[in-house]
């Protein structure tokens, strides 16, 4: 049970309780456009939680769209985040140009460490999450992305298009992410957006021509976090060959730890699948 210290810090960013709901479900839209503005964060969770339920026109979009481009308080920021789901394929359009647009600190150069699960969203992650929970009606428009969106745009977008795929397996994007390697031929391509293609790969379950460009990656690029998220990846995919397991058993021998990490869990994951 929580202390009432905790408790009361939960409210002010935004919990709320199915109680605190009641006295305002039959307002009106505007109402509740009234309410998302309003100081008090659990107001604002309370408004988005009726409104992706009940009210899905395109100006109640746009609202809520707005309120997660700013919302601070984290409740909040997941109630904006469960209504557009909810909307559904009418959010999608709104919800890909707040790609690389929401929360400040996004990544600019390779991660220090192989993947940690982090307890809550970041800011920056958010539209991407929302459009992974939405689903394949997505998908189209984020291939879109890539071919006309700038760095961060389109590294948000292969988060996205990863996650439909391990969630949905819809691999209809993945000529286009191949082709945004070919395209650049891996020297060229920003280091971070890479790194991400690599993870983005990873949601590509059983793709040979996923594995293939993941072991392309490998023996090309010396970067350490790009060789263990290729790795990394190989793994999920699960397909299993001489040349594949040896590939990624010759990386055993790497010094970085996060390397051996990587190697373990995909040599795991290749032997259970």
């Amino acid at each position: 049970m929580l202390s009432d210290k905790k408790k009361k810090d939960r409210e002010k960013r935004g919990e709320i309780t199915q109680k605190d709901l009641q006295p305002y479900l039959n307002c009106s839209s505007d109402q509740l456009l009234i309410l998302l503005n309003d100081s008090e964060a659990k107001k604002r969770t309370i408004a988005a939680t009726i409104l992706g339920k009940n009210h899905s026109n395109k100006f109640v979009i746009e609202m809520l769209c707005l309120s997660f481009k700013k919302e601070k308080a984290l409740y909040s920021r997941i109630a904006i985040s469960e209504a557009l789901s909810n909307i559904g394929k009418s959010s999608v359009p709104y919800l890909v140009n707040l790609l690389g647009k929401i929360g400040s600190n996004q990544e600019k150069s390779l991660p220090e460490k192989y993947f940690n699960k982090k307890s809550y969203p970041l800011a920056r992650d958010m539209a991407a999450r929302t459009l992974v929970k939405i689903g394949n009606p997505a998908t189209p428009y984020l291939i879109d992305v890539l071919e006309d969106g700038d760095d961060f745009e389109i590294q948000q977008a292969l988060d996205a298009l990863g996650g439909i795929a391990a969630k949905t397996s819809d691999h209809r994007a993945l000529n286009s992410i191949l082709k945004l390697v070919h395209t650049h031929n891996m020297d060229s391509l920003n280091e971070v957006t890479l790194w991400k293609v690599c993870r983005c790969l990873s949601g590509f379950k059983g793709s040979e021509k996923a594995s293939r460009v993941l072991v392309d990656i490998i023996k090309t690029n010396p970067e350490d976090p790009i060789v263990w998220e290729s790795v990394r990846s190989l793994g999920y995919i699960g397909i299993t060959s001489m040349d594949i397991n040896r590939l990624i058993e010759n990386r055993a021998n790497y010094e970085h730890p996060e390397i051996q990490k990587a190697v373990k869990n995909a040599l795991a994951m290749i032997n259970y699948i």
